[in-house]
């Protein structure tokens, strides 16, 4: 399948627009086309023993949850691990693509996978992602000459909204997304344009979609009990559990949750419990001496397991492909 066809499908499956403005989310490493994949590799962490599994099993698409170029890369060389993973993809056309907070954000994600450790009667995001409507960024409005309006209709990010024809002048207005923002003013510039106005369109909140999440159990349960189902539910033998009283006589009403590090999503969140992968000292510190409980199960322990769901999305979705989940990709962190 070509590659095209397949971002359009992971677009559908978690669009790109609800990642964390922060983010580095994508396609990271795009090989000349035409990029045919019949394989797909997960993994939360694009590492050195990773892409050599890749290379082994004829990957061409690996979705790396966690971006792996997430700072700007000055060289591709061979100094550091990092530029020699990027090179090793370049060399063997491999495709890299990373999620990373569009999977925690979307309905169906990475939180909500997190959050089915417990029995809950209903679930909220903590924060509302935000968004651009179909991802237009600006509407256009400006008067150009008639000939113009072909150039206007092959541009392939752009909506008309309105047009009005007035002898061989055209009063149109546009929507516009961001990459053919440029292409639009200069078509009006090259067309003699008059009253040419672009106003930036502000971002709305898209419904049941965010990071973290807050759940109401149906029934109160102790702390005990719901270690028990974390444990479980992620295959740990062990977590970290902080409590301002003794795990059996804290009993527990609502959850918040955030897949990897949640200090700053989980601040002065109310609820009974939080549930993430890693939290600073003094973070916790503040949720003991305000009555919350902490359960902390190491970063990337609260997002591998979801490497299931999204194999089985992925092969309802790609018939032709296979994905296979990384064999190699672990926490750097374990229990001795």
């Amino acid at each position: 399948m070509d590659l095209k066809r397949i971002m359009k499908t992971l677009e559908l499956l978690a669009p790109l627009s609800l990642a964390a403005e922060w983010d580095n989310v994508g396609l990271l490493v795009e090989p000349s086309p035409p990029h045919h994949v019949d394989k797909i590799l997960l993994t939360n962490d694009l590492t050195p023993p990773v892409v050599q599994e890749a290379v082994d099993k004829n990957v061409k698409l690996v979705i790396s949850y966690h971006p792996p170029i997430f700072v700007p890369l000055k060289r591709l060389s061979q100094r550091s691990w990092k530029e020699r993973v990027i090179v090793k993809c370049v060399e063997n056309r491999i495709a890299v693509f990373s999620p990373h907070t569009s999977w925690d954000a979307v309905n169906g994600g990475i939180n909500d996978w997190l959050l089915k450790a417990f029995d809950l009667k209903d679930s909220k995001p903590l924060e509302a992602s935000t968004s651009l409507i179909d991802g237009y960024s600006h509407t256009v409005s400006m008067t150009v000459p008639q000939k113009a309006m072909p150039n206007l209709d092959k541009l392939e990010h752009t909506k008309l909204i309105s047009s009005c024809l007035v002898e061989d002048k055209a009063s149109v207005n546009l929507l516009c997304q961001p990459c053919d923002l440029v292409k639009v003013i200069t078509i009006g510039k090259d067309n003699d344009v008059v009253d040419l106005q672009a106003v930036r369109l502000a971002e709305t909140p898209v419904p049941e979609r965010g990071s973290g999440r807050l759940g109401k159990l149906k029934t109160p349960t102790n702390l005990t009990e719901l270690i028990s189902q974390v444990k479980s539910h992620l295959d740990l033998p062990h977590v970290r559990v902080a409590c301002p009283t003794d795990y059996s006589d804290f009993k527990v009403k609502t959850v918040a949750v955030c897949a990897g590090s949640g200090g700053s999503v989980l601040k002065n969140v109310t609820a009974d419990l939080y549930l993430t992968g890693e939290m600073s000292h003094h973070e916790v510190l503040h949720a003991v001496h305000t009555n919350k409980s902490v359960i902390l199960c190491d970063h990337s322990n609260t997002e591998r397991g979801y490497f299931k769901d999204m194999q089985t999305k992925l092969t309802n979705q790609l018939p032709d492909v296979t994905v296979h989940i990384s064999e190699l990709d672990a926490d750097p962190l374990s229990v001795v």
